[in-house]
């Protein structure tokens, strides 16, 4: 079996019709996810966002925010 390393290598050097088709199978082959989240409310976001009734966080706020609800 080729390591982790090797076999992006390999998937680099594929042709991009060939890649977005694994990416594509890689993608269908992860278990869905435990939440469902509409396009309207993404759309709803977005704007709440850009109107500025929503105030963003940075990613390392996120992170810190799931890995302490994680205990971790």
């Amino acid at each position: 079996m080729v390591s982790l390393a090797e076999f992006k290598e390999q998937a680099a050097a594929l042709p991009v019709e060939q890649r977005a088709s694994l990416a594509s199978f890689l993608l269908h082959s992860l278990p869905d996810p435990d939440y469902d989240v509409s396009d309207e409310e993404v759309a709803e976001r977005v704007r709440q966002t850009k109107s500025g009734e929503i105030e963003t966080i940075s990613m390392d706020e996120l992170r810190n925010g799931v890995f302490s609800d994680r205990g971790r």
